[in-house]
């Protein structure tokens, strides 16, 4: 896994009904607020694995780079869906040491008998020094590199790890409990998405945005801000999870192509904005199947 908290929203691939999550901007920023005090991090997905919001901007700390630089993000994307199997199997919070040794936890959110994603977090390590094993097998060019990114990670008591997770599980029974989270149903919010997507490689911008959906500029930001979300960082998405498609599906596309028809003009910039993102190069997006 990519050690970054997320949010992924699951449910059939029939359901022709929009289940992105949202959720009340207080609650965004009470989550944001958890990642800071808690060194953490959080990040949102929709229910293909599309990032919706990353909590404060953060991409993957320079251990995980490393790691995946070194050996794919593949294996990280496989305990991924593992993990998340178990937690829909359970419906319970799962906590567990990644194959780099850092934790992480993954709560479902469920609202009734609805499955509506999950709040993971990680990052975090308990080892005074890190595995031996994975030192060895690491380019001994970079092992010291390697060691001293895995210092620079907050470290925590087995314990504590524990009570974090406690404290996630409360967080999110919390937010369920007072409804501050429902399905992705909102006209404008939807109105919005679509037309970034039907036009993901032309410039737009917010008054564009505004103009076809005859609303003022103020009013979409705002509204948009009370969704937890800003118009440029929805259309950064929506152009990175498009890419991401382009780069994975066979035969796939150069990392400039996939650049250029998600309107990127410049790849060098693309690649910046996908690494910050999603915590890894867009080169180590290979062809995968599900």
């Amino acid at each position: 896994m990519d050690f970054l908290a997320k949010l992924q929203i699951m449910s059939s691939p029939s359901n022709s009904d929009s289940l992105e999550l949202i959720l009340d901007g207080s609650i965004q920023k009470l989550l944001d607020s958890f990642a800071t005090a808690m060194q953490v991090r959080i990040v949102l997905y929709g229910r293909d694995g599309k990032l919706l919001r990353q909590g404060r901007d953060e991409g993957n700390c320079r251990f995980c780079q490393l790691v995946q630089e070194c050996f794919t993000i593949q294996p990280c994307l496989a305990l991924d869906r593992q993990w998340q199997r178990m937690a829909r199997q359970t419906g319970a919070c799962q906590l567990y040491v990644c194959h780099a040794g850092l934790y992480e936890a993954i709560m479902p959110v469920l609202v009734g008998q609805d499955l509506l994603g999950y709040v993971v977090f990680g990052q975090l390590r308990s080892a005074a020094t890190l595995s031996a094993l994975l030192l060895e097998t690491f380019p001994a060019p970079r092992r010291n590199a390697l060691k001293k990114a895995f210092a620079s990670l907050p470290r925590v008591s087995e314990e504590r790890i524990h009570s974090l997770a406690e404290l996630l599980k409360v967080l999110v029974d919390y937010i369920v409990r007072n409804e501050l989270v429902r399905r992705g149903g909102h006209h404008l919010y939807h109105s919005t998405t679509n037309y970034i997507e039907e036009h993901l490689a032309a410039p737009i911008t917010l008054a564009d945005a505004a103009r076809y959906l005859n609303r003022s500029v103020s009013s979409l930001s705002h509204f948009l801000q009370a969704q937890g979300t800003t118009f440029k960082r929805l259309l950064i998405e929506k152009r990175l999870s498009a890419a991401e498609e382009l780069l994975r599906q066979p035969p796939g596309c150069s990392v400039k192509e996939a650049a250029a028809r998600t309107g990127f003009s410049d790849p060098g910039y693309f690649s910046r904005v996908f690494r910050k993102y999603r915590g890894y190069p867009p080169s180590q997006q290979t062809i995968r199947r599900e």
